[in-house]
């Protein structure tokens, strides 16, 4: 048997070794060649999105030294006053009575539309109209009376207060004495903070022109959650002053 196989050596002696130095190459082909590359190609994608990460937090990093930490805190807080973290149901009713007092109308009533959602989560579901918006929003329905030139007054400023609201409707009546009543159906706005933060690798956007103009515009909306009673100056009637009085 050896001298068989002795035999087929010395005559195939040379298909052997190249088969031998072929099944070598192969073998270190399949094990060290093509991981090596598939090593390597993992490497260069890997260095290509630390070099993207890389870039967009430099670019995050000169947008958030552009910006005064200050005038962000003012911003935060004024947009919260507009559009608050909440319903907050106080505000709004303060906001209404400031406004009403400043107008010069009578607050006849003051409802909401579904006051049973203050307790529940179904007032968690937004509507289309919210979702194009982006907040969520209180719906409330107020009655109001006065002189038109007040009822005039009170409509046209309540969409110019801090506290953010949106006419639905409008309903006018004139009485015979001359006395006008409004029914007008507003939405409050609010939106929660979100609670998932996003990755380092985000972007960070600044605020365009438009954005900055409509933050200088909320801004000179007066607040009327402080307005009472007290703070308004009395309006004098016309009558004649008497001239008995000291």
């Amino acid at each position: 048997m050896l001298r068989y196989v002795r035999r087929f050596l010395l005559i195939y002696q040379g298909f052997v070794l190249s088969g031998t130095v072929f099944v070598f190459c192969l073998l270190a082909l399949v094990l060290a060649v093509i991981p090596g590359v598939r090593a390597t190609r993992d490497l260069y994608d890997n260095l290509q999105m630390v070099r993207k990460e890389g870039e967009g937090l430099a670019r995050k990093l000169t947008v958030l030294e552009s910006i005064h930490e200050e005038d962000i805190k003012g911003q935060l807080l004024m947009m919260f006053t507009a559009v608050p973290q909440e319903k907050s149901v106080p505000t709004v009713i303060s906001s209404v009575e400031g406004l009403a007092l400043t107008a010069g109308v009578n607050l006849l009533d003051l409802s909401l539309i579904s006051p049973g959602s203050l307790a529940t989560g179904s007032a968690n579901r937004q509507s289309l109209a919210e979702k194009k918006i982006g907040a969520s929003g209180l719906p409330l329905t107020i009655t109001v009376s006065g002189s038109y030139d007040q009822i005039r007054a009170f409509v046209s400023k309540i969409n110019a207060i801090k506290r953010m609201f949106d006419v639905s409707s409008f309903d006018l009546s004139i009485g015979d004495s001359g006395q006008t009543q409004a029914r007008v159906s507003l939405t409050a706005y609010y939106q929660p903070i979100p609670t998932k933060v996003g990755s380092i690798a985000g972007l960070l956007v600044p605020l365009n022109q438009k954005e900055e103009e409509t933050l200088k515009t909320v801004a000179q909306y007066p607040d009327m959650t402080g307005v009472s009673s007290e703070t308004l100056t009395p309006v004098s009637s016309g009558g004649k002053r008497d001239p008995f009085a000291r």
